[in-house]
């Protein structure tokens, strides 16, 4: 054993090294697909730059509470399937509708 194995191992153990290498590695490996991410799209609103996905959330949420207030007025509410489940389906499906019509996701 050289003199920097003997500091190495002496100072954290074996496993410790493995710890060290281990975490750095994952840190290597979560930045990994950051690398593709260079343009964000985003919107000037009023002056201010908002992600477009939140402007398409919003949109969606919206969309969803016009859509139910229309089964309301049109009495079809009471039959539709788990309320729970319809709505955020909606919604989710109404969001994605919006980026993909305007950013072509």
């Amino acid at each position: 054993m050289n003199l920097v194995e003997h500091i190495a191992v002496g100072r954290y153990g074996a496993t410790g090294i493995a710890r060290a290498v281990c975490g750095r590695l994952a840190i290597i490996v979560a930045g990994v697909p950051l690398y593709g991410c260079e343009h964000v799209p985003s919107i000037n609103l009023l002056g201010a730059f908002f992600p477009s996905w939140m402007l398409c959330v919003l949109v969606g949420v919206s969309l969803t509470l016009v859509g139910r207030r229309v089964l309301v007025a049109a009495g079809l509410e009471q039959w539709v399937g788990p309320r729970g489940i319809l709505y955020p389906a909606l919604a989710l499906a109404l969001t994605l509708g919006t980026w993909v019509t305007f950013f072509r996701g």
